[in-house]
């Protein structure tokens, strides 16, 4: 996950507790630079959760997929499933 979005959202906060917006536009501005953080750091989380899940998932499929062999007659060309 690209890690500026927080690091952009965070800068925007800062800047608008320095530089304050009038009004509507304040509060508009430094809530969506929060909700961008929290957004960002929930699927942060959930990327570190599932990771492992999908790694395990990897796994098995490969190791589904290697037991199918395939034995051949001799000579013959014809294939059959072990």
């Amino acid at each position: 996950m690209p890690f500026w979005i927080p690091a952009l959202s965070l800068c925007g906060l800062v800047c608008l507790m320095i530089i304050p917006a009038p009004g509507y536009w304040g509060v508009l501005i430094g809530g969506l630079c929060l909700l961008i953080i929290l957004v960002w750091a929930v699927l942060a989380l959930l990327d570190r959760v599932l990771e492992p899940l999908r790694r395990r998932l990897a796994f098995w499929r490969e190791t589904r997929a290697r037991k199918r062999r395939r034995a051949v007659h001799s000579g013959s060309g014809i294939a059959r499933k072990v």
